[in-house]
C-alpha cells in the first residue's frame, strides 16, 4: 500500500451516508441500528482494488446538507460543503435516497461546488442512489432514471446501492480504489540485468 486516500462522503440529511459507511467498513447495520445525525466523523480502512490489492483509505462523514426548495429554484436555499473539505479531497461519495428526489437536487449543486473549487486537482467522484426504505415504485424510477441520465453527462459513475446489504456496496468501492490507486506504469526501457545481457549479445552498442 502507498499513499492514503482521503474521500468525502456527503449529501443531503438522512440519505443513509454513515449506514453505508459503517456497512462497509464493518457489516454490523441492520434495520434496527440506529444513527445519530452526523457533525464529523473519520473512518480508516482499507479497500481492495479489481487487482486484489488493498488500499488505505481515509473517509470522512460528513454533516447532511439541507434540502433546496425545488419548487422555487433547484438552488434555492441550498447549502453548501464546508470549502476546507474541498482543499484536500482526493475523491467524493455523493450519496442520495432513491425515494427522495430534493436529496438528488442537493447533490447537483454540490457537484457544482466541487467542480468549481477544485481547480486542476484530479478527483474522483461516485454517485450512490441509497435505497433507505421501501420505495415508492413510480417514484423510486424517476429518480434513478433522472440520476443516472445526470451521471451519464458529467461522467460520473452511478450506483444503486442498499445500506442494509454490504454486497450492494463493494462494486462502488472498489471501482473508486481502483481509480484512486492505478496500477503502477511499467517502463518501456529494459531493466538494468536485461540491458547488459544484451549489450553482452552485442545486440545494444555501447561504444560512441
Amino acid at each position: 500500500m502507498g499513499k492514503t486516500s482521503k474521500v468525502i462522503i456527503c449529501g443531503m440529511k438522512s440519505v443513509g451516508k454513515t449506514a453505508v459507511l459503517e456497512q462497509l467498513i464493518y457489516g454490523n447495520v441492520t434495520a434496527t441500528t440506529e444513527f445519530y445525525p452526523t457533525i464529523e466523523d473519520i473512518y480508516v480502512s482499507n479497500v481492495e482494488t479489481d487487482r486484489g490489492t488493498k488500499e488505505k483509505f481515509c473517509f470522512y462523514d460528513t454533516a447532511g446538507l439541507l434540502a433546496p426548495n425545488i419548487e422555487n429554484s433547484p438552488s434555492s436555499g441550498y447549502q453548501s460543503l464546508p470549502k476546507h473539505y474541498m482543499a484536500f479531497a482526493d475523491g467524493y461519495v455523493l450519496v442520495y435516497d432513491v425515494r427522495k428526489p430534493e436529496s438528488l437536487a442537493v447533490l447537483m449543486n454540490l457537484h457544482k461546488d466541487i467542480e468549481r473549487s477544485k481547480e486542476k486537482k484530479e478527483t474522483m467522484i461516485i454517485v450512490l442512489g441509497n435505497r433507505t426504505g421501501e420505495p415508492d415504485p413510480k417514484l423510486h424510477e424517476n429518480t434513478v432514471t433522472k440520476a443516472s441520465n445526470w451521471c451519464t453527462r458529467e461522467k460520473l459513475k452511478h450506483f444503486e446501492v442498499n445500506a442494509m446489504e454490504r454486497s450492494s456496496l463493494y462494486e462502488g468501492f472498489i471501482f473508486l480504489s481502483t481509480k484512486l490507486n492505478p496500477a503502477p506504469t511499467k517502463s518501456s526501457f529494459p531493466q538494468l540485468p536485461t540491458l547488459t545481457k544484451l549489450t553482452q549479445k552485442g545486440i545494444i552498442r555501447t561504444d560512441s
